[in-house]
């Protein structure tokens, strides 16, 4: 049981890592809706799933969607909470307004708020407040300048699936800022899943942590220095926004696999 628990909260760290990834969101001239669905795994065993509902309205978009803690992992590492990201999409692609996101690990409540200003963090706040450990990399006002929540960040803006593997995503959870530095690996795709049958294109993702963690802890030292990490991306109709449909995360329990079961326009 002891080895149970502390599998457990060793996967937490991985969902949080692959929480990020989990969206999909297009701009379009007039009012459309979208539904995606995600599970994620580990050794093949679900340990978490989500529900994304995307609102797009003249330029500006919304995403609300619930996440929660399923099969075994439920047992040791109960986890659910619901996510509120609005902004609007600009040439370069979308630029966030406001990032929420509540919810309760085991008996404990948490939240995180950000509000941004034309792509630059102006607020955040943590409940309760984040606690810096030893050899904590402060974050700078520079860290926080042309980055993106988790949810928006993860929208990549491209001519054609060819084009989205030069990017690098510069994220800020409210706590950690990284970068995600992505790279070509091979050519599109076919893809099908609940709502989509399309081209997919698979990237490379070098993870780079920035400022906001704990410097020399074994699960970040993983994640850049050993970790492969692989993000496919994926376009509904004409869109030029490519979201995640399928990622795969090294850990050191194992690869946590994100797949999308649905990934939809439903109005």
């Amino acid at each position: 049981m002891i080895k149970m628990k502390a599998r457990a909260s060793r996967t937490s760290l991985a969902m949080s890592f692959a929480i990020p990834l989990l969206m999909a969101a297009l701009p379009a001239q007039a009012a459309q809706s979208y539904q995606t669905d995600y599970r994620i795994s580990l050794y093949g065993l679900s340990i978490a799933k989500a529900s994304f509902s995307t609102k797009v309205t003249d330029g500006s978009y919304r995403v609300t969607g619930t996440l929660a803690s399923s099969g075994l992992a439920s047992l040791f590492d109960d986890t659910d909470g619901k996510l509120d990201v609005s902004g609007q999409f600009a040439n370069s692609g979308p630029v966030p307004n406001s990032y929420v996101v509540k919810y309760r690990h085991g008996n404990r409540n948490k939240s995180t708020s950000i509000t941004f200003a034309n792509g630059n963090v102006t607020n955040t706040t943590n409940v309760p407040p984040i606690r810096k450990k030893k050899n904590w990399v402060e974050l700078s006002t520079a860290d926080l300048l042309s980055v993106a929540d988790p949810i928006s960040g993860v929208m990549v803006s491209a001519d054609s699936p060819d084009h989205v593997c030069g990017k690098t995503l510069h994220l800020y959870d409210g706590q950690t800022r990284v970068d995600l530095k992505l790279s070509p690996s091979g050519k599109a795709q076919p893809f099908a899943t609940k709502g989509f049958k399309g081209n997919a294109i698979t990237c490379s993702a070098k993870f780079v942590p920035i400022a906001g963690y704990q410097s020399g802890r074994k699960a970040i030292e993983y994640l850049k220095n050993s970790s492969q990490i692989s993000l496919t991306f994926a376009s509904l109709g004409d869109s030029a926004i490519y979201s995640p449909v399928l990622a795969k995360v090294g850990t050191q329990i194992g690869t946590v696999t994100v797949y999308a079961t649905r990934f939809e326009k439903v109005q």
